[in-house]
């Protein structure tokens, strides 16, 4: 649970910082573009976790496999880097983006499995 509040605590106050800067008319020029391309994966990942711990395998111990993790950067990319720009221009497709997914799906994905490799505990999606 300790890890729910972590993730979306440092995620939540980094989204209304970049968001609080934009409102102001000062946006943070690299993070204000790359920031919350970077936490979306994590947050959306922690909330298809809860979902799948509580209410289909019933198991707290349970972590999302890595494919389930790519999936869902993949999906983001290509929803909002690929599709959404064809058919809004609030929407730009940019390979720094697509980057930014992938690489917070790859910290999700370390951070959530690094206690079972410290550990050494075998088994896909169980610590």
């Amino acid at each position: 649970m300790k890890r729910l509040f972590y993730i979306l605590g440092i995620s939540g106050l980094s989204w209304l910082m970049v968001h609080l800067a934009r409102w102001s008319g000062h946006p943070l020029p690299w993070l204000n573009g790359h920031l919350t391309d970077l936490i979306v994966v994590p947050l959306i990942a922690q909330a298809c976790l809860v979902v799948v711990q509580r209410w289909i395998v019933k198991r707290s111990d349970y972590l999302l496999p890595l494919g389930y993790v790519l999936f869902i950067a993949c999906y983001v990319a290509v929803v909002f880097e690929w599709i959404m720009p064809r058919y809004s221009p609030r929407y730009t497709g940019d390979w720094l983006d697509v980057a930014a997914y992938f690489a917070g799906a790859a910290g999700y994905y370390g951070w959530q499995h690094w206690p079972v490799a410290l550990h050494g505990t075998n088994g896909e999606g169980y610590r």
